[in-house]
């Protein structure tokens, strides 16, 4: 590298900060941020439109709704039966009838379209209107449109009345055209916008002020007029003007900052190096890990001294590596002694636990085999004695000995007794058959690991240990079940159900009310899949990284021991699979554990 000297290099970072800071100011950011705060502006103003047109539906909407309801009082349908009779009646009730606590004009018409009573004096003839005729054919449920009334525009509001799902009337009501923009609270969202209803392209209300500036057209086709925005664009000015000081005052505070990086140019290249090189002498002193000097100076005499110290303090830092790794090594030895014991403390508990299960299981066996012999013998005597009544009471011969035996068959109740029976002793062989499934589920989960593996079907061992956490996850969700056909492979049995156990207890215990397991077998590509998705709580983004981690557990203290999927990912390496996760809070988790076939 080419040294130079200090005067020329200071000289020549001075200029072409300079020049670059004018550059870059007057040619590109103030071009950026214009445009910048332009399409703003643009995106805030049609937001607010959007707002404003989506109030004015509400408006129209709210008032519908509870014309709707009026409509369907059941004094509106005796007045369209009988109106001689409810005249008055209608005349009393609707003129106390309201919208959102406004009153206005609404008219009751008949199945014709005739004017049955209207609180306006307009007199107006609503049936040359062809929207009317819809209403009354049923064709459309509800109507909404401006109409001009003695030179004043209104929203026309329609509603049938309907009876036995014919309609046989229409209830209008006249809500003043200004009456939607009224009732709009926001005085800050209205400033500077005006509002224009058009209608077959004459303008027949403006909201706002008058300006002048972009105009946005929004169309109400159901109610046949358009409102037309337009902003005013003094607000964009004004804005604009404010940028264009802003960006004064910061070409200002940049001249400023070029004048301090000439001074602080000084600092990095002479003062800078020195506190350093200061600082890490001390930081060796205290025993610190050293860090390199940068050598690649622009000065000779710097960049000499850096390269020396380097030199001296990487000396320094062998010593302590070796030290540290020593140290580092026989921690490690330690932390492996501990998880060796604890995964080997639980293999051991978990083996006695399949010997004791499986002596368990071969004594029930036997009892349970002479039950369910002695319930069959017991179905065929019931079944012969009932074969004797009936052949018996056929061979009597006198009508006395009839009624005898027919009495004293009712006194015993023989006839229930031969009805009930037969489900009972069913029953009881079926509850035995369950019985006998468990244990023969609970022999298959326990059984002893071979020193080898042995070729199996994984669903065997999956449905044995469904069957064993049955009663762990029967109280708190649902477990759906989908095992397809799977090739036999070789697997260690009784590691494989504890797999199938530990992520299966997990899974019920992330539900913390009422939820659903899906468990999945199948066979894609060279592996087979099982897949077990609960729809609990879910795992955070940031642990997911960490549950196969020994020791690691989100349970309270005392309810857990951090060791389930720690070992479930150890006995899965060992048959060369892998197992994966994917989790969301707040909609579950999925467990996938991959075999391969070969």
């Amino acid at each position: 590298m080419v040294k130079t000297g200090v005067s020329f290099a200071l000289a020549r970072f001075v200029f072409i900060s300079c020049l670059a800071l004018a550059v870059i100011i007057t040619s590109l950011v103030v071009n950026h941020v214009v445009e910048s705060v332009n399409t703003e502006y643009e995106k805030i103003a049609h937001r607010e439109i959007n707002t404003l047109s989506n109030n004015y539906r509400v408006f129209i909407n709210h008032h519908l709704i509870l014309l709707e309801e009026q409509a369907r009082a059941s004094l509106f349908i005796q007045a369209l039966m009988q109106p001689k009779s409810n005249l008055g009646k209608i005349q009393d009730y609707m003129a106390g009838l309201t919208l959102l606590g406004q009153k206005y004009d609404e008219t009751l018409l008949d199945f014709e379209g005739s004017t049955l009573y209207s609180t306006s004096q307009s007199g107006i003839n609503y049936r040359e209107y062809p929207w009317l005729k819809s209403i009354l054919s049923g064709e459309v449920s509800s109507s909404i449109k401006v109409l001009n009334i003695d030179g004043k525009y209104f929203w026309c509001l329609a509603y049938p009345v309907v009876y036995n799902q014919y309609v046989e009337g229409v209830l209008l009501a006249n809500i003043p055209l200004k009456a939607i923009h009224a009732r709009q609270g926001d005085v800050e969202l209205l400033d500077g916008l005006m509002i224009e209803v058009v209608q077959a392209g004459q303008t027949i209300a403006t909201f706002g002020k008058q300006v002048i500036g972009t105009k946005q057209m929004m169309q109400w086709q159901d109610a046949g007029v358009s409102f037309a925005f337009t902003i005013d664009e003094s607000y964009r000015n004004e804005a604009l003007s404010k940028l264009v000081i802003q960006l004064a005052s910061l070409i200002i505070v940049a001249i400023v900052l070029t004048t301090l990086l000439a001074y602080f140019y000084g600092y990095r290249y002479f003062v800078k190096p020195i506190l350093a090189l200061s600082q890490l002498t001390s930081s060796l002193e205290q025993g610190n890990e050293p860090q390199a000097l940068q050598e690649d100076l622009r000065f000779k005499e710097f960049a000499d001294l850096f390269k020396q110290f380097n030199h001296m303090s990487e000396k320094v830092a062998k010593r302590e590596r070796a030290l540290r790794q020593s140290y580092e090594k026989l921690s490690n030895t330690n932390e492996e002694l501990k998880q060796s014991e604890s995964q080997l403390v639980h293999s051991e508990k978990m083996a006695s636990i399949g010997v004791l299960a499986a002596g368990v299981a071969h004594e029930i066996n036997n009892p349970i085999g002479f039950i369910r012999s002695n319930l069959e013998v017991l179905a065929d005597y019931f079944s012969d004695i009932e074969k004797y009544y009936h052949e018996f009471n056929e061979t009597l011969a006198s009508d006395e000995e009839k009624e005898n035996h027919k009495r004293l068959a009712k006194k015993y109740e023989l006839e229930f007794l031969f009805k009930d029976s037969p489900p009972l002793i069913k029953s009881s062989i079926s509850g035995v058959d369950r019985v006998t499934e468990i244990v023969k589920s609970l022999k298959t989960f326990a059984r002893v690991d071979h020193s080898e593996k042995v070729l199996i079907d994984v669903n065997e061992g999956l449905r044995a240990t469904l069957n064993m956490v049955h009663n762990e996850l029967k109280y708190c969700c649902q477990v759906h079940v989908d095992l397809q056909p799977l090739p036999a492979i070789r697997v260690f049995p009784g590691k494989l159900n504890q797999v199938f156990m530990n992520l299966l207890i997990n899974a019920g215990q992330a539900i913390t009310d009422k939820g659903d397991i899906y468990v999945r077998s199948f066979v894609e590509e060279s592996s087979i899949i099982i897949e077990i998705e609960d729809t609990g709580m879910g795992i955070d983004a940031d642990n997911i990284a960490q549950i196969f981690t020994p020791f690691y557990t989100s349970k309270p203290v005392g309810e857990g021991t951090g060791l389930g999927l720690s070992i479930s990912h150890q006995i899965i390496e060992q048959h060369d699979g892998k197992i994966m996760v994917k989790s969301e809070i707040g909609k579950g988790s999925c467990f996938s554990v991959h075999l391969p076939i070969n």
